[in-house]
């Protein structure tokens, strides 16, 4: 057995040993299609399933806006206003509902008796420094990440240039006309009468302006408060276009969401101030009087919104013209 043994030993370590095999050029170029089209498979679903976090993560933000609303109305008995004009100190709506959004710190330092154009920044660079006003700091708060989160815009505020962040979420500003009646949204309405230019705090500010959940009578599970709308697609440059910036950042239900075309004012025109038309998210066009700027996202097929209960839902860009505008206002009896 031990001489068999030695002799099969011998015998193998004759044999020639098989050297491994490589790929082939041919079966390499197989693998790398192979491999090329599992990922063209799963791009789209990495793409949709991120894109699907970000609509998450702007739903909540809404919801946070809508929690704060309602807050905001429990404390003062009436919503916020979503701006002032003159003669009264303008103002906008996001500082008062800073307490209400975990930002206490940044609204003790903000003087509400003084126009909203001091609380930003003559220079760019000095955006989000802990010493720099408070309307000047990007918050999260103010951006959906499925657009372009930390922009900014820049106008000439008579000061020089005035920088501060822009926003995606917007209150429901809407004015429509039927039949030669007049319906609106709870924020349609902006305050411009007081004595004089004396200082206004606009926190809790009852007149006829602002509005009550008493005033929504078409319930205010089917009343649009906020929804979302599309910034600018620069941060600074001539001519300034308005969509976005914080200062009276309102949306308007009588045209569609994702509608063909914002408009603006006549008289809103280049070279120093426009709406510029940049489809498909920023069409725009100068039309009328009015400013008339529709909820908008970079969402596939709609938009979100919420509702003055504190729901926040997905609205498609489909849906029934006539039911939208009936949302958007608080006292159509939903015609």
């Amino acid at each position: 057995m031990r001489e068999q043994s030695t002799s099969d030993h011998e015998s193998h370590q004759g044999l020639p040993h098989a050297s491994p095999r490589g790929f082939t050029l041919v079966e390499l170029l197989a693998v790398i299609a192979i491999i090329g089209t599992l990922v063209g498979l799963l791009l789209p679903a990495v793409q949709a399933a991120r894109e699907a976090a970000r609509q998450t993560q702007c739903s909540n933000t809404l919801k946070q806006w809508g929690l704060a609303m309602q807050t905001y109305h429990d404390v003062y008995g009436v919503l916020p206003l979503a701006g002032s004009g003159w003669p009264l100190i303008g103002t906008t709506w996001q500082p008062l509902l800073w307490p209400y959004m975990e930002q206490g710190d940044l609204a003790k330092k903000y003087t509400y008796t003084e126009p909203w154009t001091k609380w930003g920044l003559n220079v760019s660079n000095q955006l989000d420094k802990s010493n720099s006003p408070p309307l000047s700091r990007r918050l999260p708060i103010y951006y959906c990440p499925s657009d372009r989160p930390g922009a900014y815009f820049a106008m000439d505020a008579g000061v020089g240039t005035f920088y501060a962040p822009r926003s995606n979420y917007a209150v429901n500003g809407t004015s429509v006309t039927v039949s030669g009646k007049t319906f609106i949204g709870p924020f349609n309405k902006t305050a411009t009468s007081n004595s004089g230019s004396s200082p206004f705090d606009p926190r809790g500010y009852k007149g006829s302006e602002a509005a009550r959940f008493r005033n929504i009578t078409d319930g205010l599970s089917k009343t649009l408060l906020m929804s979302e709308i599309n910034m600018w697609t620069s941060d600074s440059g001539s001519p300034v276009d308005p969509r976005g910036q914080v200062a009276n950042c309102k949306f308007d239900a009588s045209i569609s969401p994702n509608a063909m075309f914002d408009k603006v004012a006549n008289w809103y025109v280049a070279p120093n101030y426009s709406c510029t038309n940049n489809p498909p998210f920023l069409p725009c066009q100068a039309v009328g009087s009015a400013f008339v700027y529709a909820a908008r996202s970079h969402h596939s097929g709609g938009v979100q919104a919420a509702f003055v209960d504190g729901a926040v839902q997905f609205v498609s860009d489909t849906i029934d013209q006539a039911t939208w505008q009936a949302l958007g206002t608080m006292n159509g009896a939903d015609r």
